[in-house]
This record gives structure tokens, sequence and C-alpha cells, in this order.
């Protein structure tokens, strides 16, 4: 063979293995892009769980600490107030903290302008006969106080240096200011409604104040809505998920709405973490 032929042969060659590469590169499956919107979601979602999750473990944090300082107290003497005004100053979300006995009689209030609950019979709450009788830690549902407010109590027990226990201590704090402290600063600039449930539909933050306490299940503004109600009883059946569904607030227009949940929550009790968004 001639050898300037061998340059063509070559290139020829060349030729076909592109070729090839080609239709097997066509021919491999393909994973479909994750949008930009889901994206968008997830890393949101993701930001305000771990945010959401930390305040609650600091609250948590600080709470055990006052409660190793009030176990060399008498509970409801000048330390131990002390010691219960610095907690209450520690989150703007706190409303007062307490210290209660080991028969569920609230001892000691901070700071003053809730003197008045002290001598309060706590032991109808479910809270506190959990803590009296597990003696473990505990976070609330939204409950109604003794200082009369809907709220979150997170309890510890109380135990002195002989390892006796004497009772607990308590924060009481509002979970829509712990929550929009973070919600509104992450969701500011984006598509996102933020939505915080327990999972007896209780809506505990929204974006739209107007939504924060109402009942999902109860609330008129809701149950007009099957297809809304569905996708409710999903979210606080399941700890985390997408789903649409269409809404229509106040007889406005319908909204088809995207919403991308997961969970947070202390000592058991667990709270649904959603954005929301309008699908076009």
């Amino acid at each position: 063979m001639d050898s300037q032929s061998y340059p063509w042969i070559i290139a020829v060659a060349a030729v076909l293995v592109a070729v090839v590469a080609g239709f097997s590169a066509l021919s491999q499956p393909t994973t479909a892009p994750v949008s930009a919107t889901e994206q968008d979601a997830t890393v949101l979602l993701i930001r305000l769980q771990s945010d959401i999750t930390t305040a609650l473990e600091a609250l948590d944090s600080r709470l055990a600490h006052a409660a190793f300082d009030l176990g060399k107290t008498d509970l409801n003497d000048t330390a131990a107030r002390g010691v219960l005004i610095n907690l209450s100053s520690a989150d703007p979300s706190i409303v007062d903290c307490t210290a209660s006995d080991m028969e569920g009689t609230l001892l000691a209030a901070e700071p003053a302008e809730f003197h008045g609950v002290e001598g309060s019979d706590l032991r109808d709450q479910p809270n506190v006969r959990h803590i009296l009788a597990s003696k473990r830690p505990i976070m609330s549902e939204v409950i109604t106080v003794a200082e009369g407010i809907p709220a979150v109590v997170i309890s510890t027990p109380i135990v002195t240096g002989q390892d006796r226990f004497v009772g607990f201590t308590s924060i009481v704090f509002r979970p829509e200011v712990l929550i929009g402290e973070i919600a509104g600063p992450a969701a500011d600039g984006t598509p996102y409604q933020v939505m915080v449930l327990q999972t007896d539909g209780r809506v505990i933050y929204d974006t739209d104040p107007a939504q924060i306490g109402r009942m999902m299940f109860e609330d008129p503004l809701y149950t007009d809505h099957p297809d809304l109600l569905d996708t409710a009883q999903r979210v606080v059946s399941e700890r985390y998920g997408t789903a649409t569904y269409k809404f229509a607030a106040d007889g406005g227009e319908t909204v088809q709405k995207e919403i991308t949940w997961t969970t947070t929550g202390l000592h058991g009790t667990e709270w649904r973490v959603a954005v929301i968004r309008a699908v076009e």
C-alpha cells in the first residue's frame, strides 16, 4: 500500500469514531434537570429547618443551665429570681420564665410583670403532667398558659446536688416571634410564603400574620377548599414532601400553589416547616 494513503485512512477512522461516540451519547438515559424553583425551595427549606432547630435548641440549652443553677436555690428566693430574670432576657420571643415545685405549683415568674401568676396550679396542663411523671424535658404545643396568652412552653426538671427532683423550670415563648426572626429575613425578596404548622393543623407562623393561630381543619377560611384540606392532611401526616393545591383567599381568584415541607421540633414535639409559591 502506498504510504501516502495512510493519512486518509487515519482521518476516516477518526470520523467514524466520533460518529459512533455521538450516537452512543445520544442513546444514554438522561436525568431531567432540577428546575431553579425546586432548587430555591429546597435551599430555603433547609435553611429554615436548620435555623429554627438551632433556635429551639439554644432555648433548651439555656433552660438546662438555668435548671442546674436553680437546683442550688429555694426556687423562689432572690437567687432563683436572678436566674429567671437572666433567662427571660435571652431571646425576644420569651414571654417569661418560671420555676414550679414537684406538685405543679408555679412558685416564681420573671420578669416582675408576671408575678401575678405565682401560686397557679399547673397540673391541668398535659406538659406539666408529663414532666412530673417522667422527670424528662418537654416542649408543649401552643397552649393557653397561666399568663393568659397562647404560647409554647419548654420545661426541664430541677434536680438538687443530691440528685433529688424538686420541681421544674420553664420558658414560655411566642413561636411566631421566634420563627419570624428567622423566616422573615430568609424569605425576603423570594417568591415564597413561609408557613409553620403543628401536627394538629394549627398555624403557628405564616408570612401573612392574619393566618397565625388559625386551625387548618376548622377555620372557615380553609374548610371550603377540599383540595387545600387534602394537602394539609398530607403535610401534618408526612414528615416531608411536595404537593400542589388550589386556593382562593377571601373569595379572590383561585391560584394554583406548590408547597414543599419538612420537619423540625424539640423533645418529640414536631413542627412542619413549609415554603409555598404560586405556580404560573
